[in-house]
């Protein structure tokens, strides 16, 4: 809803009825032309800046912006080396494991656009629902556990 409103999105890069990008300032050949009529009963012709027009949440109902919630979703790979036995005899250690670890490696498939469906910014029970939520970002790290 947010990203559509504030034309983030490419769904909102169309052109307007000149054929030149709306996004673009009225000068230049941009801008929209809202449907409706003027005060005398003729049909509108007055071109506004589409930043004026939030498609998002002028227009469209929020039933535009409800999305099935299933998704796949691989969330977390860990790859564990443990270290052989024969090299922990010669250390105090009794063992010793290396790990590679990553997370939010790859949705699979979902309905939502442009968003992880399990991102969301808010607090308490706000279930369901996402606004100006950060892009997903993919987590690498390693981790040495050592047992004495």
């Amino acid at each position: 809803w947010y990203g559509v409103g504030t034309g983030m999105y490419e769904e909102t890069a169309d052109n307007n009825d000149l054929g030149n990008p709306q996004r673009d300032p009225i000068s230049e050949g941009g801008g929209i032309i809202l449907d409706g009529v003027l005060e005398d009963g003729s049909p509108n012709n007055i071109r506004i800046e589409s930043d004026i027009f939030a498609e998002g949440w002028v227009t469209s109902p929020n039933a535009r912006f409800v999305y099935d919630a299933n998704y796949i979703k691989l969330r977390e790979l860990i790859f564990t080396y443990n270290l052989p036995k024969s090299l922990m005899d010669r250390s105090p250690l009794a063992g010793a494991s290396i790990s590679f670890v990553g997370s939010n490696l790859w949705i699979i498939n979902k309905s939502l656009p442009h968003a992880d469906p399990e991102a969301s910014q808010g607090a308490g029970n706000i279930q369901g629902w996402q606004g100006g939520v950060m892009p997903t970002t993919r987590n690498f790290g390693f981790s040495i556990n050592l047992q004495f």
